[in-house]
């Protein structure tokens, strides 16, 4: 399901961008969209530094943070809220 919403959410960025350079074009992306996934779980159970992080996917320490923080918003879109978070979102429902 990550993996469908990175796909969805690349397309929606193609139709905004203004491109310059022909599609296909430029430098291929260092990560696999699964490593991406293994990146940003390996982050929240183990809380690595981001040095640690990059030394271990084989990228820079700021290529790790920005795939971690890239990551945790799409799992955050896919993956259901915690119980806490649906009660105060429908406060009503619950009461």
């Amino acid at each position: 399901m990550a993996e469908q919403r990175h796909k969805q959410k690349q397309t929606e960025i193609e139709k905004n961008k203004v491109r310059i350079i022909a599609s296909g074009g430029g430098r291929k992306p260092k990560m696999s969209p699964k490593e991406g996934i293994c990146l940003c779980l390996v982050y929240l159970r183990q809380k690595p530094t981001f040095d640690i992080l990059g030394l271990l996917f084989d990228i820079s320490k700021t290529k790790a943070n920005d795939a971690f923080n890239y990551w945790v918003k799409v799992l955050r879109e896919i993956l259901p809220a915690s119980q806490m978070e649906e009660v105060e979102k429908d406060s009503q429902k619950y009461q």
